[in-house]
């Protein structure tokens, strides 16, 4: 274990999350201190905390047994320990029934908490092959129950690399959208315009599915429904694959991960300014594939989004592009009362006005880095910043846009 930090009351710790039968680490497994989410690990399973060296630790992960220990006995490594298979046939439920049970559910649980909303912190970096070119850091507010819903800027800060054979700027304008997946539809039959999404009536016209069930902390049963896309559905449509682990007795949702396949992403060029001094732009769409992963919680008594995270690939101009994102939920929230028409429109009002001088809402045009510049950049707020431990091509990305003075530059 790395103590970081030390002051008088409080420490900074660093530990990395292993599997204990495999070694493997475990990313975005939770940290609580005092029954609040603080932190959660990184892409490579290291996550870092302040708090007082007496103060109780619980790490959790779907799946395995959590484990509670006491931040002055936190070591290099803490391992995990996987639950238990069930035998299947001593847990067989018919899986059709199961799934339209699971998705009446959660689709009741999106439209009861439909106005609850948290903070997001947001990191992402774009790479051409080896190269870092783009480095996103923000703050956002959304909809957070299920799934994350209108997404606001708050605050944050963008870098980016200029091309040296082109001059050109390269970035996704809106890659934040792929942290906003929907896991339940309610539409009849997906057409080739829709994203298929595992938890609708008509699923098995597209998946195939599948179910093992493990125990969690307090004995109760977990599904872990598989979703395999039909080979000739898998060709053609853009489709969300993967596993969804469903809480028995509440049948809510506690984490999915999986793939997603033939998505499209939005690529825009900034040139130099031409002639007449207007900037020349070039957009161009490409076919898209990526890794998932979406941690739920329920500290707040409803199911909602505590972390996503997106390993995105595609081709663009002959190149590799990898573009990787992480969204955590700082666990702040705040409920909008019903109101009559004449609050609702004067609500509307009040929300324009918070979003062109605290905020800006993101629709799925808009570009992040623009929005970020427009609000300006503040060096000393994000040196105190980190939130989730960056990993450590994170960190060497970070030092060379420092050097370079490429923060809050672009306009």
């Amino acid at each position: 274990m790395a103590v970081l930090v030390t002051n008088a009351q409080t420490q900074t710790y660093e530990t990395t999350v292993v599997d204990a039968v495999t070694h493997e680490r475990l990313p975005f497994a939770s940290i609580f201190v005092d029954g609040e989410t603080s932190t959660i690990t990184n892409a490579v399973g290291v996550f870092s905390i302040s708090c007082k060296p007496t103060d109780i630790l619980r790490i959790s992960f779907v799946g395995y047994k959590s484990t509670f220990i006491e931040a002055s006995q936190l070591k290099e490594v803490v391992t995990l320990q996987p639950q238990e298979k069930m035998l299947q046939e001593l847990v067989v439920v018919p899986i059709g029934p199961l799934i339209d049970k699971i998705c009446k559910e959660t689709l009741r649980l999106q439209r009861k908490y439909k106005t609850y909303t948290s903070k997001f912190f947001y990191r992402q970096t774009a790479f051409k092959g080896a190269q870092c070119y783009e480095f996103v850091e923000s703050f956002l507010q959304g909809y957070s129950a299920v799934s994350l819903r209108e997404l606001t800027l708050q605050s944050g800060r963008y870098a980016g690399l200029l091309s040296d054979s082109t001059n050109q700027y390269t970035f996704f304008g809106n890659f934040y959208t792929f942290s906003q997946l929907e896991i339940a539809a309610t539409y009849k039959v997906p057409t080739f315009a829709d994203d298929v999404v595992p938890l609708f009536r008509y699923y098995d016209r597209f998946y195939n599915a599948s179910y093992w069930v493990i125990s969690d902390d307090d004995g109760n049963r977990i599904f872990a429904i598989n979703f395999e896309p039909k080979p000739e559905i898998a060709k053609k449509y853009a489709i969300l694959s993967g596993t969804v682990y469903v809480d028995e007795k509440t049948l809510h949702i506690r984490r999915f991960e999986g793939q997603g396949l033939n998505f499209r992403v939005m690529t825009r060029t900034e040139a130099k300014k031409g002639i007449l001094g207007f900037n020349r732009y070039t957009f161009e769409t490409s076919k898209a594939s990526f890794y998932y992963v979406v941690e739920m919680t329920e500290e707040r008594g409803f199911p909602e989004v505590q972390s996503v995270y997106v390993d995105e690939s595609h081709e663009y101009n002959g190149e590799n592009i990898t573009t990787r994102s992480l969204l955590f939920n700082l666990g702040e929230m705040q409920k909008k009362k019903n109101a009559g028409v004449f609050q609702k429109i004067s609500s509307w009002f009040s929300r324009q006005y918070d979003n062109n001088t605290k905020g800006r809402n993101l629709k799925f045009q808009d570009e992040l880095h623009k929005a970020i510049n427009e609000q300006g950049y503040y060096p000393e707020f994000w040196e105190k910043n980190e939130i989730v431990r960056r990993t450590p091509i994170e960190d060497d990305v970070l030092r060379l846009f420092k050097q370079k003075n490429l923060f809050g530059v672009l306009k």
